[in-house]
């Protein structure tokens, strides 16, 4: 089983439990659906980037617009990608005090709501993409090409 055929199946994984964590936070009025919803498109994108044969240096970790930069044009879930860019913030700056000492607004219910089913279809879609069980614990990623479009 090579690395990365490990590396895009676990992190489908990490992914998938992240965002059915941030539909339950969500749910309950919880601040942290947020940034939940930002990991789970973190780990897609690092999927995606392993497939395309490009490391991601942890000081990039969070960057997913500079990371989407990364992609071929001709990457199939590249749009899809570039609408969710929106939640990077809600990694980093989000989960600390503003300069003034306030705490920084939750994004709309609705627009996260969108963001959170937006997630999960893709997740779904490249989890079929790359021959990955979700559910499976130990199984490699079937498939290891790019997603083109």
């Amino acid at each position: 089983m090579s690395v990365e055929a490990r590396t895009i199946a676990n992190a489908l994984r990490l992914a998938s439990g992240c965002i059915k964590d941030s539909r339950e936070l969500l749910n309950s009025g919880s601040r942290n659906a947020a940034y939940l919803a930002e990991q789970s498109l973190e780990q897609v994108m690092r999927a995606l980037a392993t497939s395309e044969g490009m490391h991601i240096e942890r000081h990039d970790a969070h960057q997913l617009d500079k990371l989407l930069r990364r992609f071929p044009d001709e990457h199939s879930e590249k749009a899809t990608l570039g609408g969710l860019t929106w939640l990077e913030a809600y990694a980093t700056t989000f989960r600390y005090t503003t300069p003034s000492g306030q705490i920084p607004k939750t994004p709309d219910a609705a627009r996260l709501r969108s963001a959170i089913d937006a997630i999960e279809a893709l997740i779904d879609r490249v989890a079929q993409y790359f021959i990955v069980d979700l559910r499976a614990e130990t199984e490699p990623a079937g498939r290891l090409s790019p997603m083109r479009g």
